[in-house]
């Protein structure tokens, strides 16, 4: 019997090998980088090309190894001059990759890596994650009732379909009087206008895309505030993402943790004066945490953040 052993002199084994390159910790953890430029990235990509050419002209037809004595009577075959060459292509790879702005998330109803499973976690964009999200929106049970309830960490608050807002704080209720009506582009809408509004994702895209209203929060801001506080059915959540998938300027941050120690994937909206970020079940499609930084001017680096733990349908209040 042959036994194949990818354990090295200095007695790494392969896998361990070919993560021994400069930089490999930090692309592990870099998260969200910022994209070079074409100009620059497409240099990368061709250094990176060279080597592979490079590597696999003087690369030897049999390999670099050794032939002995293995346990239980057979032999073993040790291959040590390929890794080595491969250690530094992927050092190359790697750095082209945190070029690119590359970043991971796990897909809806994978495992965790940590639990022994292939996680499924790839390279991807904000569009493609939300697209993603979109059809788990799509596959939510429907419900209905008199309220619609939000636990949050402060309070739960509670919106009927009049638009009058409850606050339920240690026990007792509150009435805060005619909650604002929902902004979304040129639209002003209450419990009965969200019903009406359209679900197919381009007409939702156009929407939030007409010229900004004085005093109007960004496109990002509107679509997140129906996700997350709002009884906006299955149909809609669903054509909500697919529109903000269209947004140029929403990014794929990666798997984050909300203020309460949840996991979950992030996505953010960058303006001249602030960033937009909410975080998102990728099983359920629930928005965990919303947070809007102010990155300029007089309020810079004050923090508005809404933590939903959970949020349906009621008929009673308490």
């Amino acid at each position: 019997m042959t036994v194949y052993d990818d354990t090295e002199e200095n007695g790494m084994n392969e896998r361990n090998a070919l993560l021994d390159f400069p930089g490999a910790d930090q692309l592990a953890s870099a998260g969200l980088v910022e994209p070079l430029s074409e100009q620059a990235l497409a240099r990368v990509l061709t250094e990176v090309e060279a080597a592979v050419a490079t590597a696999g002209a003087t690369a030897p037809t049999g390999g670099t190894g050794r032939v002995g004595p293995a346990a239980g009577g057979g032999t073993v075959t040790s291959i040590r001059g390929p890794s080595r060459r491969r250690r530094v292509l992927i050092g190359m790879l790697a750095t082209a990759a945190v070029a690119a702005g590359v970043v991971t998330y796990t897909h809806p109803g994978t495992t965790p890596s940590n639990a022994g499973t292939h996680s499924g976690a790839r390279a991807d964009t904000a569009a493609v994650f939300l697209d993603d999200i979109s059809t788990v929106a799509a596959t939510q049970s429907a419900a209905t009732g008199k309220y619609w309830k939000s636990h949050t960490t402060i309070a739960d608050r509670y919106i009927s379909q009049s638009m009058r807002e409850y606050i339920v704080t240690n026990g007792k209720a509150a009435t805060k009087g005619k909650r604002p009506d929902w902004q979304f582009g040129p639209k002003d809408l209450d419990w009965k206008g969200l019903e009406q509004l359209t679900t197919d994702p381009a007409q939702l895209l156009a929407l939030l895309q007409t010229p900004p209203r004085p005093k109007s929060i960004s496109p990002f801001d509107q679509a997140a505030t129906l996700l997350c506080d709002s009884p906006a059915g299955p149909k809609l959540r669903a054509g909500l993402f697919k529109a903000m998938a269209g947004l140029k300027a929403v990014k794929l941050v990666g798997q984050v943790k909300d203020s309460t120690g949840r996991g979950g994937t992030a996505v953010e909206y960058a303006e001249a004066k602030s960033v937009g970020r909410v975080i998102v079940d990728p099983k359920t499609s629930a928005i965990l945490e919303y947070t809007f930084t102010w990155t300029a001017g007089p309020s810079k680096g004050k923090v508005t953040r809404y933590t939903v733990l959970s949020s349906g349908f009621t008929d009673k209040i308490g």
